[in-house]
């Protein structure tokens, strides 16, 4: 009996941090090329500035102009000036998966390496949040609490 509650005690403790991986990203929209996603435990405020995880899942496959590989999602850092409506990437990187995600592939199986490193740009400047873009979705969610 206690090796039975032993085994559901973990079960349960593995399920709990799935789930919670699982819920992490939250749909705020799509059109016929994107579908626009928010991490909102990732959000950090600070006086009139915001700082959010969102990804970008494509439905059609891209390629990286600079190395040619496929590319079905992007993740990104970026932060919002809530007062002006303004925003400035600060990290981005793209993935082969649409939910942002290494792909794993059978051991058995040539793998492609992809070099898809992440680009850090802290430096970067604010730039205007145009409507209906999906930077004006993820500034939305991020400037609502101000």
């Amino acid at each position: 009996m206690k090796i039975r509650f032993a085994q559901l005690s973990i079960a349960a403790i593995v399920l709990s941090f799935a789930n919670g991986a699982f819920a992490a990203w939250q749909e705020i929209g799509q059109n016929e090329q994107t579908v626009v996603l928010v991490d909102t435990a990732t959000l950090k405020v600070e006086g009139d500035k915001a700082q959010m995880m969102s990804m970008l899942s494509f439905k059609k496959t891209g390629k990286d102009p600079k190395t040619g590989e496929f590319v079905n999602s992007i993740v990104g850092l970026n932060e919002y000036d809530c007062s002006t409506a303004m925003y400035r990437p600060l990290e981005v990187k793209m993935f082969p998966s649409r939910d942002g995600k290494d792909i794993k592939v059978a051991p058995t199986v040539a793998q492609k390496p992809y070099v898809f490193e992440a680009v850090k740009t802290p430096e970067s400047t604010f730039e205007p949040i145009e409507n209906g873009s999906w930077t004006a979705g993820v500034f939305n969610v991020a400037c609502r609490s101000k």
